[in-house]
């Protein structure tokens, strides 16, 4: 892994880091890139891919989750998969704590073993379907999941009515329409779209960050 890319990205994004930080996530994409070949955790088979495609894209959010939770904040990153972003940004804000919501077996089964591996203390790994999660948090967040108008009953279970939730989505007219459809639906809410800078990417990245989110109908 190119740290020096790592690195540059995450300065370009304004994060601040230590060397544990980046020990970590080198230690991350390391057992990403052992176990990927049987648990097909994402499609790129080069680090450096990795980096720029699942770190840094994860990583280009830290501004908003700053300006959006405390520190002591519980958030739930839904259908965590490789765990991004949620194992991304425990590394990078050791003060929130992260629980990684992932029903596949497998997968919860590497994730536990990469939060082990990598010695982060702020994240947890719960295996379970979004519809059987019974806790609510403080925020939520998904990437590279469903549709917000296809979870958002769910999403309405597991938050409450201070709660945030930072979705990662693609070009920004598209986030557009699935807040249109969101509202369609009968749900109600606060909604901003944010353009993401992801370092040496030139795709476009939105996130969508939505309060106060309750259903009329």
């Amino acid at each position: 892994m190119d740290r020096e890319l790592l690195e540059s990205g995450l300065e370009r994004i304004g994060i601040p880091y230590s060397a544990d930080s980046i020990d970590r996530i080198a230690a991350y994409v390391s057992e990403i890139m052992l176990f990927n070949p049987t648990y097909k955790l994402v499609g790129d088979k080069d680090p450096d891919e990795i980096i720029i495609r699942h770190v840094l894209d994860s990583a280009a959010a830290y501004p908003a989750f700053m300006s959006h939770t405390l520190p002591g904040s519980v958030i739930a990153d839904l259908g965590s998969g490789a765990g991004f972003p949620g194992i991304v940004l425990s590394i990078l804000m050791p003060d929130r704590h992260f629980v990684l919501v992932e029903r596949m077996r497998r997968r919860a089964q590497f994730l536990s073993l990469a939060i082990a591996r990598t010695g982060i203390k702020n994240a947890e790994c719960d295996e379970r379907d979004l519809k059987e999660e019974k806790r609510v948090f403080d925020a939520v967040t998904a990437r590279a999941f469903h549709p917000l108008y296809d979870i958002a009953e769910d999403v309405l279970g597991v938050i409450g009515p201070s709660s945030v939730s930072l979705f990662y989505k693609g070009q920004r007219q598209n986030a557009v329409s699935e807040l249109d459809v969101l509202r369609g639906a009968g749900y109600s809410f606060d909604a901003e779209v944010l353009d993401l800078k992801v370092p040496y990417l030139d795709e476009r990245r939105t996130l969508c960050v939505l309060a106060n989110w309750t259903q009329d109908r």
